[in-house]
């Protein structure tokens, strides 16, 4: 079973394409895999990339604050928020987006 996360991904219609080249015997492993597992290599191949990303997302993203930087993201931070329509609005689409 995929984390949440991964899974997340794989929920999201598929409105891009991608496309690559890689070495016949890689493909030919990556289909006897997807088969064993009874998947397509499609499905296989998304399969990893979203767990992939779902596990190194943060990394790529991680934020490298200044001292003062920090003290700011710490006062905004405790300071309490107002709900707002459009953070409602927001909650609601991460809810239904991510399954939070």
């Amino acid at each position: 079973m995929l984390p949440h996360a991964a899974q997340a991904y794989l929920d999201l219609p598929a409105d891009d394409r991608f496309e690559t080249r890689l070495s016949k015997v890689l493909k030919q492993h990556a289909e006897t895999v997807a088969k064993a597992k009874g998947e397509t290599l499609s499905e296989y191949v998304l399969e990893v990339l979203a767990e992939r990303v779902a596990d190194e997302i943060a990394k790529a993203q991680e934020w490298r604050l200044t001292a003062t930087e920090q003290t700011e993201l710490l006062r905004i931070l405790a300071a309490p928020s107002s709900e707002t329509a459009a953070l409602r609005a927001a909650i609601r689409q991460a809810e239904e987006t991510f399954g939070v």
